[in-house]
């Protein structure tokens, strides 16, 4: 099977077929072809959605029916469908980030340069009593799990990263009071703030709701570049479906941040293929590579809050 684009080949060696086509079969099917060759059958599938090495379909042989030594061919394609392959120890390392330059007063006097890592904030969504999301999974448990993914991966590669928590808690009871402190922790000489959460949908709808996205409001002229950047290093790690950046709504979390933030939503709990996504360990583990990635390019291009001497304002 070859997938390319638009389209899936699949390359059948010792059966034959007459030449045959459809169109408009499906929203994931817009059409298929059987081209008879000298060994076999060619299938050609194009899709509703793009398709890659590792996401968008999946195929498995069946049995053969009662009576038939042929085994059966079954693909399932879902722009869900996501790269569920392990990361291997490779790609599993964080290139080093480098320090970056703080001037304090006494220091700009003596016009001397200090070197420090670099600070991030990293915000699991939810927790405690606000449990997020509720379906596949609970979204505060995998906010946690991959914000901690991501802190080990940061730290790695040489970057101070705080946290607003590392245990099932809320910061306050009140939701309001909870997102403010969130927000505040992105303190003068801290470069970036994500905040990590899961998507759902009603259950009426949940079939339309899947892949990821990341939001940005406009608290900081570098908010948008930073998004985007976490968006796209999520997709080329994971093959998720992009659901593309969004800021048309303000949230609290970002919109009291004093630097470049973003909120990046995983995956849908409610939905049946973004669900099981979320249960995988090796899919988490390649949101949070993409997240770390994203992260260090933020760092290493300048699309982050000027050195630590003091935030952007």
């Amino acid at each position: 099977m070859v997938p390319s684009g638009l389209g899936l080949r699949v390359e059948l060696t010792g059966v034959s077929a007459e030449a045959r086509s459809a169109q408009n079969v499906s929203p994931e099917v817009r059409a298929w072809r059987y081209d008879p060759t000298p060994d076999g059958v060619t299938v050609t599938l194009l899709t509703g959605t793009p398709v890659a090495a590792r996401s968008g379909w999946r195929a498995q042989l069946v049995e053969p029916l009662s009576g038939s030594d042929r085994s059966r061919l079954a693909i399932d394609l879902s722009p869900a469908l996501a790269d569920l392959t392990p990361l291997t120890t490779r790609e599993r390392v964080l290139a080093a980030i480098p320090t970056v330059t703080a001037l304090g007063g006494a220091a700009i006097l003596a016009m001397r340069t200090q070197w420090v890592k670099p600070r991030v904030v990293i915000d699991a969504g939810h927790g405690g009593h606000d449990p997020g999301g509720v379906g596949a999974v609970t979204e505060k448990q995998v906010a946690l799990d991959v914000s901690l993914r991501v802190r080990d991966l940061l730290r790695s590669a040489g970057v101070e990263v705080v946290m607003t928590r590392e245990t099932d808690r809320e910061l306050f009871a009140d939701k309001a009071a909870d997102l403010n402190a969130r927000a505040a922790m992105g303190t003068p000489g801290t470069q970036l703030f994500l905040s990590i959460h899961v998507n759902a949908m009603p259950a009426a709808s949940a079939i339309r709701g899947y892949g990821v996205e990341t939001w940005w409001n406009p608290n900081h002229p570098l908010s948008s570049a930073f998004a985007a950047l976490i968006q796209n290093n999520v997709i080329a790690v994971t093959g998720a479906f992009s659901q593309g950046l969004r800021n048309n709504r303000s949230l609290a979390v970002l919109r009291n941040s004093r630097i470049p933030a973003a909120l990046i939503e995983i995956g849908y709990t409610s939905h049946p293929v973004d669900g099981l996504n979320l249960q995988n360990p090796n899919y988490l583990d390649r949101v949070a590579l993409g997240i770390a990635q994203g992260i260090r390019e933020a760092l290493v291009t300048g699309v982050s809050a000027s050195g630590v001497g003091g935030a952007d304002k």
